[in-house]
């Protein structure tokens, strides 16, 4: 086991590399008119090319002689193709896709294990191809290793013709080759790749004359930029390099001679040398990766500080006009590379791989100062909108100014934040120091900022607050209770992974400074969690959450009123958590966080909180219903937690009773207030979050009042209720016992018909695929719950599949609810299903559609659901009266085979 080829993609045997054809020679000119006409709509033209272009990638996996990624190189470099290009100009769109190409070829030629090859070779003739592969393979690597280099910090064109997006997502593609380059090669085949691009960072050198610019000062900027960007992703890419188990090749020889085979088994007695070999390799690669740790912790505090202050490393000129723009972007130019020195540091920071005992390092005092210094830059950026407005930019029209500071100083901030959380992460010991600093200032916005402005901020911003926080919270060194706990470090597992002892434990005597619980640091950071979980401080966070979070803003009201279908869909995806790029999901994130570490007292809080809403705010007062829509959002979010380890903290029942049911049975009109809409709408799902306390005669209380409000004029709400009747009838299902039907599960069926005729009416008013695809569903969990109980309306539910299935359309959604409701009814009611002349004018057609392989991804999306059915129609039906028509399907059938 070692850190060997990260991704080895080599995973052929020598046998069967040697059975593959080898590709047609490739050049500039070949491969140029590959990637041209890969492009044409004609598919004779396009697909030749294709493929031809994939036996090209594919080379090296097989170990044929080429040279296509060189050629590549030549098609990407504008002054090269140029003259070896038609015409003389290859076009933008060609180099771009050469980049593309490229990007992706690297992991195949850079993760071909030479050595391995190496000891294949002997004196037959049978190894003479294999010399050349990798005399070739080196050679290519070789050039790429200086060439790549070259096309990314070259100075950029600035004639007329050229497009500055294009060039910019080449040199993103480049970036990205890089990287995938640094995954493989670092450190063994290309040890000073950090180093050189770091040099480049540092004086911009390689940045070559502008083609028709004079700008020297100002491409440098951005070839230093740029440089920074590539250093960021190799660092990326060698801090998640995997281990891999490396398989013998055997002492046998290539061609036709058998091989020897290694059992596939590891030998598990070697299992702590291979582990210690493969930690060993990876601290080698970390210890040369940190080598530049001190060069960007330099270059963070030079850069933040010209970026705060607003001047430039490459120009000090200031005033209006040109002067002034050209200050301005320099000052910008000094904000990102800011900001990617402090992203680059947040890769490093994870492989410093610092030992237990903290103070005995002789890295602690570097790390320390970073740590110092990221404290500072986070209070000087902390503000939003940044209003403090550097001398050196007041010659810019002050809108534009005030934007783009508040833009380029939000950046910075989440970069230092997120820096500071890795440090938190795999360095707590040591970030205890800035606790007492950082943890006040992330809070103190969602503490004392409005509604409106924390709702202005960019999303993320919130989610690196609000999962800096939660991760403090997390953290057990900084948690008093968890304090005696520091210690239960599995040994085992430490020694396997290289370290001296068992952890910094907590009952450690030793006196060499390695107990944490005796670092003063420690300490006050743990009093400063503390003081936030204080009395009095907890309460008012969770108020924040609640009101600040997860209430309904005003543009949700209006989107409620407008695009009622987008508004569900948007509700359903933040519940799902699908949607992480919201302000709601940061403060229930959070909320939740807070849950899981004070249980108790959060709960009693948001049960406080409810009370107190509905007791002590008008009941008719707008705000009032959106704030109490907010804490009922809130309780939905913990339900786990207000109802697990057997202890409930929320007697859900006679909540239900005195306050839900009500709201449940009211009949709003279409022009009752949003508020009072949302409000009950939320209803409705928390109900469904703790159904499973409803009692037998509560249960069938609220299926029937929710039921009844699938029909309601709000869209939303009658979306939500059909969702709800959806859960609570597989429920039903899911709690029968031993055999006999449960008393919920007579109440879905009580109550089935009219469920399913207000689910068809829904069925017609929503528009989306996804609302429909809900509607569905709830009716398949009705017909699964009620089985044979519904053949006196079977005809009346038959009649609804037609219009349904017209709706379909290619939608692979609908499609699947429409064979799970036709599934579950054939199952549960027989050949009369199969047999109503409605259903089979759903049934046959769809089964023609999903069994159709012919169409491109049929067969991974609904083909396995279409023969399902396919088995219950054939194991339901009569042959006399379906013998023909299914019949007629077997050809079909034969193709699938």
């Amino acid at each position: 086991m070692s850190l060997g080829s990260p991704a080895n993609l080599t995973s052929n045997t020598p046998s069967q590399q040697q059975q593959q054809p080898p590709p047609p020679a490739a050049n500039v000119n070949s491969v140029l008119t590959a990637i041209r006409n890969s492009s044409s709509p004609n598919n004779t033209i396009r697909h030749p090319s294709e493929r031809v272009l994939q036996q090209w990638s594919d080379s090296y996996l097989h170990h044929h002689t080429c040279n296509y990624l060189t050629s590549l190189l030549y098609i990407i470099d504008w002054e090269s193709s140029t003259a070896a290009g038609a015409g003389g100009v290859v076009e933008e769109s060609s180099r771009l896709m050469a980049a593309i190409l490229f990007k992706n070829c690297v992991p195949k030629a850079f993760s071909v294990p030479i050595d391995s090859l190496l000891e294949e070779i002997t004196n037959d003739n049978d190894t003479a191809a294999l010399r050349v592969f990798i005399d070739q393979l080196r050679h290519e690597r070789n050039v790429i290793r200086q060439t790549l280099p070259n096309l990314l910090f070259r100075g950029a064109r600035t004639d007329s013709n050229n497009n500055n997006n294009n060039d910019k997502t080449l040199m993103l593609h480049l970036q990205l080759a890089l990287s995938n380059i640094a995954l493989f090669d670092f450190p063994t085949g290309w040890p000073t790749l950090l180093e050189e691009l770091m040099h480049v960072v540092k004086n911009g050198s390689g940045a070559t004359a502008i083609i028709g610019g004079d700008d020297t000062t100002g491409m440098m900027m951005i070839v230093r930029v740029r440089a920074i960007q590539a250093l960021r992703m190799c660092l990326s890419s060698i801090r998640h390099r995997k281990i891999v188990v490396q398989k013998g090749r055997g002492g046998g020889r290539r061609g036709g001679r058998q091989q020897q085979q290694q059992h596939p088994m590891m030998d598990m007695r070697h299992l702590e040398s291979m582990i210690g070999k493969a930690v060993h390799e990876r601290k080698e690669v970390h210890r040369m990766a940190c080598n530049i740790f001190d060069g960007l912790a330099e270059g963070i505090i030079q850069h933040a500080q010209l970026a705060v202050t607003g001047g430039s490393s490459s120009s000090s000129s200031s005033g209006v006009g040109q002067e002034g723009d050209a200050t301005c972007t320099a000052w910008q130019m000094e904000c990102k590379l800011a900001t990617q020195y402090i992203k680059c540091m947040t890769e490093v920071i994870p492989m410093l791989e610092i030992e237990q005992v903290v103070h005995s390092d002789p890295r602690v005092a570097a790390v320390r100062s970073l740590l110092d210094n990221l404290t500072q830059i986070c209070q000087a950026v902390k503000a939003y909108p940044f209003v403090l407005t550097p001398s050196t930019l007041m010659g810019v029209s002050s809108s534009i100014q005030q934007q783009e500071m508040t833009i380029q100083m939000d950046k910075l901030y989440r970069a230092t934040l997120t820096c500071c959380m890795n440090s938190m992460k795999y360095q707590p010991q040591l970030f205890a120091t800035q606790i007492t600093a950082v943890l006040p200032s992330v809070v103190e916005p969602i503490l004392t900022l409005d509604e409106s402005v924390l709702q202005s901020m960019p999303v993320k911003r919130l989610i690196v607050m609000t999962s800096f926080i939660q991760m403090v919270l997390q953290c057990a060194l900084y948690d008093e209770r968890r304090k005696d706990r520091l210690g239960s470090k599995n040994a085992v597992l430490s020694m396997l992974m290289g370290r001296k002892g068992g952890g910094a434990g907590g009952n450690d005597e030793s006196g060499d400074g390695s107990n944490p619980n005796n670092d003063p640091a420690v300490i006050a950071a743990r009093e400063t969690v503390t003081a936030l979980l204080a009395e009095g401080t907890i309460e008012r966070l969770i108020e924040c959450i609640v009101g600040k979070f997860l209430m309904l803003h005003p543009d949700e009201v209006e989107e409620w009123e407008s695009d009622p279908e987008g508004r569900y869909e948007t509700d359903l995806a933040e519940e799902a958590m699908l949607d992480a790029a919201s302000p709601r999901h940061c403060g229930g994130a959070l909320l939740m966080t807070l849950m899981n570490v004070e249980t108790d007292r959060v709960a009693k809080t948001l049960l406080d909180l409810t009370q107190r809403v509905f007791q002590q705010l008008p009941q008719d007062d707008v705000n009032s219903m959106l704030s109490r829509e907010a804490c009922y959002r809130a309780l939905e979010l913990c339900h786990n937690s207000m109802i697990a380890k057997g202890k409930r903290r929320l007697n859900f029942s006679d909540w239900f009773q005195a306050e839900l049911l009500p709201i449940l049975q009211t009949e709003l009109a279409e022009n009752s207030p949003v508020a009072m809409r949302a409000m009950q709408a939320r209803a409705v799902t928390l109900t469904q979050a703790y159904s499973r306390s409803l009692k037998g005669e509560e249960f069938d209380a609220a299926f029937q009042s929710i039921a009844k409000l699938m029909a309601a004029p709000d869209l939303v709400t009658a979306l939500c209720a059909s969702r709800c009747i959806d859960y609570l009838a597989i429920l039903s299902v899911q709690e029968r016992e031993s055999g006999e039907d449960s008393p919920q599960l007579l109440a879905v069926r009580s109550h089935s018909v009219f469920a399913l005729g207000n689910a068809f009416v829904l069925a017609n008013r929503a528009e989306s695929e996804e609302c429909l695809r809900v509607i569905l569903m709830c009716v398949s969990a009705l017909v699964e719950a009620n089985g044979v109980y519904l053949e006196p309306v079977l005809q009346a539910i038959a009649e609804q599949l037609p219009p349904l299935w017209e709706r379909a359309g290619d939608s692979v959604p609908i499609h699947s609810c429409l064979l799970s409701v036709l599934t579950h009814l054939i199952m549960k009611m027989g050949y009369s299903t199969v047999e109503n002349s409605h259903v089979q004018a759903v049934l046959f057609p769809l089964l023609d559609y999903c069994t159709d392989i012919n169409v491109v991804n049929r067969a991974e999306t609904l083909l396995e659901d279409g023969l399902r059915l396919w088995l219950v129609t054939l194991l339901s039906s009569r042959v006399p009266t379906m013998g023909s028509k299914l019949t007629s399907m077997l050809p079909r059938l034969e193709m699938i085979l």
